[in-house]
């Protein structure tokens, strides 16, 4: 429980977050032998995800799917889309991906590989916070939870559904990543909040393809850096946005920030490895950033 915190509307809701829900989604998750998107399990980890939207209560739910050429081969595979009607014709999409790679062989789509950290934990999040936010009453803006496959071998997932919400005039007012936010690899109780911030001198200026929504961006993520007063952890680090989901649809123009543990450094030997396990996730790190 969350005591003397600004707004008394907020720490009910935030009261609502389970470790043990979010344990035992990270868990079951991880129990596929691999989600490579060229193995047989991910598109039975796509279902089983589905399934999880509709067991909360969900009825706007489905996939979109899209054929992704990947080692010169042809694989079919999905998105999970699910949506919370909202008063506005706007989206807040909050994202993760769900499928994994080992660095060892980025082909390799049959070893084991767990992806407890990445990134069932922004997975197992997800879906905590859609059951939480169902039972919610209507809010100002409608509310899409994405599920990306494809993240390890391009952004494929994510390039195909920006691509989609472009032709389909789809109005997305903030869009929040999670990506790795399990490990707190920074130091007990610090995550980073990526927003749109480069600058031309940046050396990681070719992720900010689009600097009008930068100041968006950076007020957004530092409204979220002051909302882990609803939890445990210290103040955020912001940083940059790099190499995730958000990209295609940055580059689309939209406002995109994200959230990270900061533990895909070269010095952590579990990144994309079969070591990445349920074992090594921080349960109540990973509860305080959902």
């Amino acid at each position: 429980k969350f005591e003397n915190k600004l707004d008394q509307g907020i720490v009910p809701i935030v009261d609502q977050v389970s470790l043990d829900n979010i344990k035992i989604k990270l868990n079951y998750l991880s129990q596929f032998h691999n989600r490579h998107s060229k193995s047989t399990h991910i598109n039975k980890a796509a279902d089983w995800l589905m399934n999880e939207f509709k067991n909360i209560g969900y009825h706007d739910v489905y996939f979109d799917n899209y054929k992704a050429y990947i080692d010169n081969c042809s694989y079919n595979l999905k998105n999970d889309i699910c949506t919370k009607e909202g008063n506005d014709n706007k989206y807040i999409l909050i994202c993760a991906h769900y499928d994994t790679i080992l660095n060892i062989n980025l082909k390799d789509a049959i070893s084991r590989a767990p992806g407890a950290n990445d990134n069932a934990s922004g997975v197992s999040a997800i879906l905590e916070i859609a059951r939480i936010l169902y039972n919610q009453p209507q809010m100002k803006y409608s509310i899409q939870f994405v599920l990306f496959s494809g993240e390890e071998r391009g952004l494929l997932g994510s390039e195909h559904y920006a691509q989609y919400v472009k032709e389909n005039g789809i109005q997305i007012f903030r869009l929040i990543n999670l990506d790795m936010i399990g490990n707190p690899f920074l130091g007990s109780g610090i995550v980073v909040v990526e927003v749109d911030n480069y600058d031309d001198k940046d050396d990681k200026c070719r992720y900010n393809k689009v600097k009008q929504n930068d100041k968006d961006s950076i007020e957004c993520g530092t409204l979220m850096a002051k909302m882990s007063m609803y939890t445990d952890l210290k103040p955020p680090l912001l940083k940059h946005i790099y190499g995730s989901d958000y990209e295609h649809f940055e580059a689309k123009g939209h406002v995109v920030i994200g959230a990270y543990d900061g533990s895909a450094e070269d010095e952590n030997p579990h990144y994309h490895s079969a070591t990445d396990t349920p074992d090594l996730i921080n349960w109540n790190y990973l509860t305080s950033v959902t």
